[in-house]
């Protein structure tokens, strides 16, 4: 057994327990930086949205107002979520905006919008993360994930000040 080699047994040595505690922090990492972010980010947009825009003019909803927010600020997010090579940033916003629109557009139809803008998303949101989350994916992909996440943090912030009632 070579050095790159990790050894699961309970007798593993030191090298090894900290590859695996490399590899158990990659988890983490990656629930941070692909997860739970991209969601506060479409959170904190959603809440300022359903707080002063949305009353205000009518439209963007707040979900819109977040996937709007994202691609505008998709070099942003994909600097400091993703770190790739710096050239593919446009891959990321591309991911971004293919399921951005099919939301926008979902959340434009009024019939059928909650449940495929909000529940039906946030299940096809779980099993992303639930599958996804073990491998390097390429900056397009990242960019459909964090589009998923934008989205349920959006709806999940305008619900939270609607039922605040602020």
């Amino acid at each position: 057994m070579d050095e790159t080699d990790i050894d699961l047994s309970p007798y593993a040595s030191s090298s090894n327990e900290s590859n695996l505690d490399r590899v158990r922090g990659l988890d983490f990492n990656t629930g941070i930086r692909h997860i739970i972010a991209p969601a506060l980010f479409g959170m904190a947009v959603g809440i300022f949205f359903q707080l002063s825009i949305t009353p205000n003019y009518g439209w963007p909803s707040p979900p819109q107002g977040a996937i709007l927010a994202s691609i505008i600020f998709s070099p942003v997010l994909y600097f400091t979520l993703v770190r790739d090579a710096a050239s593919r940033w446009y891959e990321y916003t591309m991911g971004l905006a293919l399921p951005g629109t099919i939301f926008f557009m979902v959340w434009f139809s009024g019939w059928g919008a909650l449940f495929c803008g909000g529940y039906g998303a946030l299940l096809l949101w779980v099993w992303i993360s639930t599958s996804w989350g073990r491998y390097d994916l390429p900056p397009f992909r990242y960019g459909v994930w964090h589009a998923f996440a934008v989205d349920i943090g959006a709806f999940s912030g305008a619900l939270l000040v609607y039922s605040i009632g602020l």
